[in-house]
């Protein structure tokens, strides 16, 4: 049913953006997100789907000058993908910058129509590209919403190839031990924002949060190291993250998520 549903907003995303100028394509592979920046000189934003991983390049539109070394490469299996309906329908791609060493994710905002469980025929429509930067602050780059071009029904081939994606979230390799698999639940946090689920077990505010729990959620714990535990979160449909024994002092590959939260917060409760 969800499958059949995200088809049917993608028809309408399709036929939403006809409006917008055709994308051009400056990488290989279907073209899946196009903008122009509000940079100056203004700067073009593309992001491909290919086989099973996404590209994303941006360039000068007058000298054809990239702003990466490389084009960021997300491979389908493990990527950061989010798509969530509300007031408008927001989907989020992560990308890793080898050049920069940092995360790049990719934000699309669309209208939607609730009550048609569909894209809306008008409402704002925003697209941007964030990142952690090296200054401890959130670098984001915005685009244009009149040159926005969507065409969502690239994004499912590759990903319908996701497999295990237990190092989804962590940088660090993750090894269980006895002493630190249980179960634990989130304790009461100073602020509503939830609590941050980060890629490497020693972060600064530069580090990127890829998830966040809330008061009262249950995981699984994995690993530690220092003040910070690795846990393991449901994802893809996947319901259980229990270790087996078989799995214990050996890099964790799956099926969950992994990242890192603060010990603090947690409360074993097995």
């Amino acid at each position: 049913m969800q499958r059949h549903l995200r088809k049917t907003v993608l028809a309408c995303l399709a036929a939403g953006f006809a409006q917008s100028a055709v994308a051009q394509g400056v990488c290989d592979g279907e073209v899946v997100f196009q903008c122009a920046t509000e940079a100056e000189p203004r700067e073009q934003i593309t992001v491909c789907a290919q086989d099973t991983r996404f590209s994303l390049v941006r360039h000068a539109l007058e000298t054809g000058a990239t702003y990466y070394d490389t084009p960021l490469i997300a491979e389908a299996a493990t990527t950061w993908f989010g798509w969530q309906e509300g007031d408008d329908l927001r989907i989020e791609l992560g990308f890793w910058s080898t050049d920069l060493n940092e995360s790049v994710t990719v934000h699309a905002s669309l209208p939607w129509d609730d009550m048609e469980e569909a894209v809306a025929e008008d409402g704002p429509t925003e697209m941007w590209l964030q990142s952690a930067h090296w200054q401890q602050d959130i670098d984001q780059t915005p685009c244009l919403s009149q040159t926005v071009y969507a065409d969502t029904e690239a994004l499912w081939a590759p990903l319908e190839t996701r497999g295990p994606i237990g190092l989804f979230f962590s940088q660090d390799v993750v090894v269980p031990e006895p002493n630190a698999v249980g179960v634990a639940a989130v304790m009461a946090l100073p602020t509503g924002e939830g609590l941050p689920v980060y890629a490497i077990a020693r972060p600064n505010a530069a580090t990127p949060v890829w998830w966040r729990l809330y008061e009262g959620d249950t995981v699984d714990v994995i690993a530690r190291d220092g003040d910070f535990l690795a846990v393991a979160i449901p994802t893809n449909g996947v319901t259980s993250c229990l270790i087996r024994p078989d799995q214990l002092y050996a890099p964790y590959h799956g099926p969950c998520a992994t990242g890192w939260v603060n010990g603090a917060f947690l409360d074993r409760v097995q």
